[in-house]
């Protein structure tokens, strides 16, 4: 398995941005285009990462709230003890509800870990955003996980559509790490999902940095559509998932300089090959 993990803690640099590559998948994270204009703990408190397997990709994305450890726990949490088994060349599981099963789990231990690591440092927890993709092509298979509203598109030739994101329903913001959750609690609160990968053709995680009111941009969807669509028609294959990730990036921090208000900004990626 090859990974990479891209910490907040290690980009302190307004407009600044780092990525990291490997064959189909991507990885990029900015401190943001602009400076923060409210509160914060840390200067950046986003993390994303791949995991790369014989079987399948997996790609991370967590928003981390007063603090970066949070962010960094539960994505870490994800690589230690998810990203081999499945992203191996034999699923561990089949069938939908087994790989729900696998979500559920998977969130928990998130969970647990950022409010582990708080209690060792002897902080409050640090809650974050969560976004992750599972992508298995031999078994046709989308595993999608989001809790907050970080965004999970998937792309096809005409559409990005996310699958993550804010949930209308709400009158708040989930966050993993604010309590010792359930199974039941975190089926609640999160998107949980199994589906095809038939016509997609790039599946991008993005932090709230691309479309928060008054930073991001206003039509985030329409601008990962765009990204992809431009790496589709001027990349050479290996080079998609990074162009995507830069273009994502860097068109949230234009938007974050003209509105001169930034946010972290992290961007995972992976192309499928069609």
């Amino acid at each position: 398995m090859q990974t990479a993990f891209l910490r907040g803690r290690d980009h302190h640099q307004i407009g600044r941005l780092e990525l990291e590559g490997l064959g189909s998948a991507a990885v990029g994270l900015s401190r943001g285009g602009a400076r923060k204009t409210y509160f914060y703990t840390d200067p950046n408190e986003d993390c994303v990462a791949f995991a790369l397997g014989d079987g399948g990709q997996l790609i991370i994305a967590a928003d981390g709230h007063h603090g970066e450890l949070g962010s960094e726990a539960a994505v870490e949490v994800i690589l230690d003890e998810f990203a081999d088994r499945w992203t191996s060349g034999e699923a561990p599981v089949a069938g939908e509800s087994a790989w729900r099963e696998q979500g559920v789990e998977a969130l928990m231990s998130s969970n647990r870990a950022i409010l582990e690591i708080a209690a060792r440092n002897q902080l409050p927890p640090a809650p974050t955003t969560f976004v992750l993709a599972l992508i298995r092509p031999a078994d046709d298979l989308l595993l999608h996980l989001s809790v907050g509203d970080s965004h999970l598109f998937a792309v096809d030739s005409e559409k990005a559509l996310d699958l993550g994101g804010r949930d209308p329903s709400l009158k708040f913001t989930p966050f993993l790490g604010y309590e010792e959750a359930r199974a039941d609690t975190i089926e609640q609160y999160s998107k949980i999902g199994v589906r095809s990968l038939a016509e997609i053709r790039a599946v991008v995680l993005a932090t709230d940095g691309l479309s928060e009111p008054g930073i991001g941009l206003q039509d985030p969807a329409r601008a990962v559509l765009g990204a992809v669509s431009r790496a589709e028609l001027d990349s050479p294959a290996d080079r998609r998932a990074v162009d995507t990730c830069r273009s994502v990036v860097e068109v949230s921090m234009r938007a974050h300089r003209a509105q001169k208000a930034g946010d972290n900004m992290g961007c995972s990626v992976v192309w499928l090959d069609r």
